[in-house]
């Protein structure tokens, strides 16, 4: 063996079968398969757009609300950073939010709502939520909705006629569905489930029912527990006093009503924990003010009996008033004394006073005054009718007899004041008489009345002192303010979910990684390679040719007479790389293998062959793959005898054994013939040097189909008796495991001379296309080497005809 072959042979060995990741290559798949990535990104965007029909949109409904907590928090600002009621006041704080999103006012706020039902009109791709629209309203008595284990689904649709309806009734029962239905029934109606008696009308403001609507009806628990997982409430960032609200909702115009709901109940707490202490007090209050009442009542009664016992009202005031009274009285008596004589002249005067004449009217009695005055006017008026009218007039008769009636009044009216002066004249000289008495008994009265008094004293101070609290309180519950306040109104924003640009974002990112991750899958479980300058990467020994995949003939020999497609030219390329190659004229006997079946070794074999042959050189195809002999069927021959038929010593003639090819008069075939029971024994035989040795001396050139080297042994017993070896492996489809084989077994010296020949080579592929190769183009279905020779591809059709 020649120093070249043993440096490229511990070249193999120590870098052959090294397997770096071939990134380029992997981009290269890539591009070629961009109509692969274009596909899948297509279908991504197009499922991306179904499953968000398919979503019920996520709104966020934001609030800001300030917590009025001065009275709490006056001395906050004074406090020491470090003090351990910082801390303490940060979990006052978080309690209060704790307090705000409790699970009663959640369940406060969902039986508030009616959150309870909720109601959705069906779709095409998904049911629509609706809010205060719904055409048909449901209820469930409240004991049964409490009560309630599994939800229970309505359907109601539209029905035969006009004011009819079909419901669907669904839900599950201790474990058992129950299902009821009603046809052409008019609202309201009931239904009677297991759970309880469901009752279906109509909204009035809803004119009609568009398409079907749905209610599901659930435990206000399980709507509460939804809810408060999706409200979030925090405390701004540096604040104590401004709380974010934020909620999760499918309907904007619920979101809003929740959180106001959620504000309006939180206030309404605080303000009965406020008034809680002042309710109980003023009950006290009102209690001691009861008691105290009944117990001043009784002591103002005792000293009204005892006033009333003394004829006293204020003992020293009541002395004053008695030495004034009796002043007084007689300055009274005195009066009283000179009115009467008035009155009494008066009185005789009217009683001698001719009729239809005036009368004097000097009294004190203001009334009386009145009367005699309107009698004289009335004789001044008949003194003037009698000066025009005589006696006789019916006018001045009766004027006359309505004097004489107001005469006798008048006279009335005196006995009546004179009688009334003389009743108080009387009760003045009473009056006069009780201060007289009174001046002579006030010592001993005034010690029995000042004890009652200091009594009655303490009564009313307490009693003054409990009114005034209690209009305290009354005044602190009117003046109770709410906590909570909102600085920033409920808003709604989005839909939040599904993000549909993130989502398309991702169906388009998954629509390039799937294709992205099978191909790269693919090469790393199934490591193959496409092209010459991958299998460059993982091997140090030499390529001698790579034949393309660019035919469109089930013959298997491409390779012919005036045939120049770019397949034959690589094949003609082949055969003077190989006349290239160190001593590559003495190269006779030529040896093709491969590591498994299906890489085409027989087909590089027979067109190799050809190419010999149309040199005018006697080249002859030797098939012994005697495993699986395929050889002699791509020509048409049997394998009744042939190489087998020599080994075992049936025929010694090898003529008999060989047969010209139809393709060319040059070259010949052996085929392998019968499949022997003993492989191995024949190619270790004397009658295999005697036939490679007959062959060399016959022919010019010797191709030898072998079996694959890593399925058996064959191979490496034919070796000796070869020139060189052909290594066929096939562009994607033979592994990077096959090249470990092909490296074992020049490492262990079974191969002597290697070349490897990389068949199956898709030239169209965008690999070539960006790669770029030098080796030959590719433009407008042309093929060409780099100097300069090449084919059309209807050149190509116009040469097999």
């Amino acid at each position: 063996m020649s120093n070249d072959s043993t440096d490229r042979k511990d070249e193999a060995i120590t870098n052959g079968s090294e397997e770096a990741f071939d990134l380029t290559g992997l981009l290269l798949d890539y591009l070629s398969k961009w109509k692969w990535f274009l596909l899948s990104v297509v279908v991504f965007i197009i499922g991306a757009y179904f499953y968000i029909a398919t979503i019920v949109p996520t709104y966020k409904v934001n609030a800001s609300i300030y917590l009025n907590k001065a009275d709490a928090q006056s001395g906050a600002a004074t406090l020491d950073p470090n003090s351990p009621l910082v801390s303490m006041k940060t979990y006052i704080d978080e309690t209060e939010l704790e307090i705000l999103k409790s699970r009663n006012n959640v369940i406060d706020i969902v039986d508030s709502l009616n959150m309870s039902y909720s109601y959705w009109r069906k779709g095409n791709f998904r049911d629509i939520p609706i809010y205060e629209n719904n055409a048909v309203e449901v209820k469930l008595d409240s004991v049964s909705l409490r009560n309630l284990t599994s939800p229970i689904e309505l359907t109601v649709s539209n029905g035969t006629s006009e004011n009819k309806f079909d419901i669907v009734a669904k839900t599950n029962f201790n474990d058992a569905k129950e299902e009821k239905k009603l046809e052409n029934v008019t609202l309201p109606c009931e239904i009677d489930l297991s759970q309880g008696t469901v009752t279906v009308s109509r909204v009035s403001h809803v004119p009609a029912l568009e398409g079907t609507e749905k209610v599901y009806i659930r435990n206000p628990r399980t709507v509460a527990a939804q809810l408060a997982s999706a409200l979030n409430i925090s405390f701004a960032d540096k604040s104590s006093t401004i709380v974010r609200i934020s909620l999760l909702t499918n309907l904007q115009r619920e979101g809003v009503d929740v959180i106001n709901t959620l504000v309006d109940l939180y206030n309404r707490q605080i303000i009965e924990d406020k008034n809680r202490s002042a309710i109980q007090t003023e009950a006290f209050i009102l209690e001691r003010l009861v008691m105290i009442n009944d117990e001043l009542r009784d002591v103002e009664q005792r000293l009204q009996d005892y006033r009333q016992a003394h004829n006293i009202a204020d003992l020293g005031a009541q002395l004053n008033t008695s030495l004034a009274t009796k002043t007084n009285s007689e300055s009274q008596l005195a009066e009283v004394e000179a009115q009467s004589q008035i009155i009494s002249s008066i009185e005789n005067a009217v009683a001698k006073a001719d009729e239809y004449s005036t009368l004097p009217s000097a009294t004190s009695d203001q009334g009386l005054n009145t009367v005699i005055e309107s009698y004289n006017r009335k004789v001044s008026q008949l003194n003037r009718m009698m000066e025009t009218q005589t006696s006789d007039n019916p006018v001045v008769k009766s004027v006359q007899e309505e004097l004489t009636r107001e005469k006798s009044r008048i006279l009335q009216n005196i006995s009546s004041v004179k009688g009334g002066l003389n009743a108080r004249k009387k009760n003045i000289v009473a009056i006069e008489g009780r201060s007289a008495g009174t001046l002579s008994s006030v010592p001993t009265i005034d010690k029995g009345l000042q004890e009652i008094f200091r009594e009655q004293q303490v009564k009313v101070n307490i009693y003054t002192f409990l009114l005034q609290k209690r209009e305290e309180i009354a005044l602190q519950k009117t003046l109770a303010t709410p906590t909570a306040r909102l600085i920033d109104n409920p808003v709604g924003e989005g839909p939040v979910s599904p993000k549909v640009s993130t989502i398309y974002m991702i169906a388009f990112l998954l629509g390039l990684a799937l294709p992205a991750a099978i191909i790269f899958i693919h090469r790393f479980f199934f490591p193959v390679f496409k092209d010459q300058e991958e299998l460059q990467r993982l091997t140090k020994l030499p390529i001698i040719g790579e034949i393309s995949n660019d035919y469109d003939t089930e013959d298997p020999i491409v390779v012919g007479e005036n045939v120049s497609t770019a397949i034959a030219e690589l094949f003609r390329l082949l055969r003077n790389n190989i006349g290239f190659t160190k001593n590559g004229a003495d190269k006779k006997v030529i040896l093709v293998t491969s590591s498994i079946s299906g890489e085409g070794k027989t087909f590089i074999a027979t067109n190799l062959a050809m190419t010999y042959a149309l040199t005018g050189k006697k080249t002859i195809v030797v098939g012994m793959d005697i495993r699986r002999p395929v050889l002699a069927h791509k020509f048409g021959l049997t394998n009744q005898q042939g190489v087998t038929t020599f080994l075992s010593g049936q025929c010694n003639d090898i003529s008999n054994l060989i047969f010209q090819s139809k393709e060319n008069e040059n070259l010949f075939v052996m085929p392998a013939g019968p499949v022997p029971p003993n492989p191995n024994e024949l190619l270790l035989s004397n009658n295999m040097t005697r036939l490679v040795e007959q062959l060399r001396h016959d022919f010019d050139y010797v191709v030898i189909d072998s079996a694959p080297i890593g399925l058996i042994s064959d191979s490496f017993l034919i070796v000796p008796h070869a020139d060189i070896e052909l290594y066929v492996t096939r562009a994607s489809y033979s592994t990077k495991t096959c090249l470990k084989v092909l490296h074992q077994a020049h490492a262990a010296g079974k191969l002597k001379d290697a070349y490897i020949v990389l068949n199956g080579v898709d030239m169209k592929s965008g690999s070539y296309t960006y790669r770029k190769y030098g080796h030959y183009y590719h433009s407008n279905n042309t093929y060409g080497y780099a100097y300069g020779y090449g084919y059309s591809n209807e050149k190509d059709k116009k040469s097999k005809k």
